[in-house]
C-alpha cells in the first residue's frame, strides 16, 4: 500500500513540475512574442534549405516511383535514371512557364503605367455622362472624380516605384539560387537514399520509444503521406486540367492573355474552394485595362468553369481524399493561410484531414468503450444493449 502511495505521489508529483514547466514556458513565449518569433525565423532561415529539399522530393516521389516502376524497371540505374527523368521534365515545365507568362507580366505592367491618363480621362468622362444623364449631385461626382484620380495616380506611383526594385530582387536572387541549388542536392539524396532515410527514422523511433508508440507514430506517418499525396497529386492534375481549359476559353475571349490568366487560375485553383476566386479577381482586373467586356464574359466563364470543376472534375479527380465536408475545407482553408499564406491554403485541408481522422478514430474507440455505436450515415448515436443486461430486466 505504501510504496502504491509512493509511486502515485511521484508521478503525481513529476506531472504537476512538468506542468507548471509548460505553463511557464508558454507564459515567457507569449510574453516575449517578437523575440520568440526572431529566434524562429532564424532557425527557419538555417533550416529552410532542407524543407524545400524535403517538399521537392515528396512532390516528385510519384513522377520518380512511376518511372522507376514502368519505364526503367529493367535497368541497373533505374532510381537515378528516374530521378534525373523527372527533374528534367520538371526543369522544362517550369521555364516554359516563365517564358510564356514572364512577357505578358511585364507587358501588363508597362501597359498599366502607360494607360493610366487615359484611364482617368475614361473615367472622368463616364461620370460627366452620368451626371448630365441621370442629373447627379455634381458635389458628389467630384467627389468620386477625385477618389478615383487619386487613386489611379497612386497605382501609376506604385507602378514605377517598381522598376528600380527589380534590380534589388535581382541580387538577391543569387543567394535564393545557392539555397535552391543546395536544396535541389539534398532532395536528390533523399530521394537516392528513402528507403534507408526510413529505416533510420524507424530505428530511432523503437529505439527512444516504446514498441506501442512507435507503431502508433510510423501508422500516423502513413497515413499523413497517403491524405497528402492523394490530394496534392490530385489537386494537381486538376489544377492542371482546369488551367488548360482556361486557355482554350481565353483564346476566344482575349487571346494576347491567355497564357499568363490560364497559369494564374490554373495555380490558384490549388486552393480548395476559394482558389478560383482568387484566380479570377487579378484576372478581370487585367481584362478590366483593356477591354470591360471582355472581362465581362471571362467573369461569366470562370463561375461556369468552377461550377465544371466543383461538380465534375473535382470529385471525379479526388473524390472523398480528405472526408472532411465542406464547413472544415472553409475552417483548414481559413486557419492554413492565417499561418502560412498561400501554401498554408493548400496543405491546411490535407493536414486538418490528418487531424480530423485521428480524432474520429479516438473518439470511436471512446463510444465502444461505453457501448455507443455512431452511425455516420443515420447521424445516430445508439447505445449497445448487452444480453446479460436484457436477461436481468424485470418481467412486467
Amino acid at each position: 500500500m505504501q510504496n502504491n502511495v509512493k509511486n502515485y505521489f511521484t508521478k503525481s508529483t513529476i506531472s504537476n513540475i512538468i506542468t507548471v514547466c509548460t505553463a511557464v514556458l508558454l507564459f515567457l513565449a507569449i510574453s516575449n512574442f517578437s523575440l520568440v518569433k526572431a529566434g524562429l525565423g532564424k532557425v527557419y532561415g538555417v533550416i529552410s534549405p532542407f524543407v524545400v529539399a524535403f517538399v521537392l522530393a515528396f512532390l516528385l516521389h510519384t513522377p520518380v516511383a512511376w518511372f522507376e516502376r514502368t519505364v526503367f524497371s529493367k535497368f541497373k540505374a533505374k532510381r537515378s535514371l528516374s530521378i534525373l527523368c523527372s527533374y528534367i521534365i520538371a526543369a522544362v515545365a517550369i521555364a516554359a512557364l516563365i517564358v510564356a507568362a514572364a512577357p505578358q507580366v511585364a507587358d501588363s505592367i508597362v501597359s498599366v503605367g502607360n494607360n493610366i491618363p487615359v484611364y482617368i480621362q475614361s473615367v472622368t468622362s463616364f461620370l460627366d455622362n452620368l451626371t448630365t444623364q441621370y442629373h447627379w449631385d455634381p458635389a458628389f461626382i467630384e467627389t468620386v472624380t477625385e477618389t478615383v484620380n487619386t487613386a489611379l495616380k497612386n497605382l501609376s506611383t506604385l507602378v514605377l516605384a517598381l522598376v528600380p526594385k527589380v534590380l534589388n530582387w535581382s541580387v538577391s536572387l543569387g543567394g535564393v539560387a545557392i539555397d535552391l541549388l543546395m536544396s535541389i542536392i539534398a532532395s536528390i539524396y533523399m530521394l537516392m537514399t528513402k528507403e534507408r532515410l526510413i529505416f533510420q527514422i524507424k530505428k530511432i523511433l523503437y529505439s527512444f520509444c516504446k514498441e506501442k508508440r512507435a507503431d502508433r507514430i510510423i501508422q500516423i506517418g502513413n497515413l499523413t503521406n497517403v491524405m497528402f499525396t492523394k490530394f496534392i497529386n490530385g489537386k494537381a492534375l486538376d489544377s492542371l486540367i482546369i488551367g488548360i481549359l482556361c486557355f482554350i476559353g481565353m483564346m476566344f475571349i482575349y487571346s494576347p492573355y491567355a497564357i499568363l490568366i490560364a497559369i494564374i487560375v490554373g495555380v490558384t485553383n490549388m486552393i480548395p474552394f476559394f482558389g478560383p476566386f482568387i484566380g479570377a479577381i487579378p484576372s478581370i482586373l487585367i481584362l478590366l485595362m483593356v477591354s470591360p467586356f471582355d472581362a465581362l464574359i471571362f467573369a461569366v466563364f470562370v463561375l461556369a468553369l468552377q461550377q465544371f470543376d466543383g461538380n465534375i472534375l473535382g470529385p471525379k479527380i479526388l473524390g472523398d481524399s480528405t472526408g472532411l465536408a465542406p464547413i472544415w475545407v472553409l475552417v483548414s482553408i481559413t486557419i492554413g493561410g492565417g499561418f502560412m499564406g498561400f501554401a498554408g491554403m493548400i496543405i491546411g485541408v490535407p493536414t486538418f484531414a490528418v487531424f480530423y481522422t485521428l480524432l474520429s478514430e479516438n473518439m470511436d474507440k471512446r463510444l465502444a468503450k461505453k457501448n455507443i455505436v455512431a452511425d455516420r450515415e443515420k447521424m445516430t448515436l445508439t447505445p449497445i444493449v448487452k444480453e446479460d443486461e436484457i436477461k436481468n430486466e424485470p418481467n412486467l
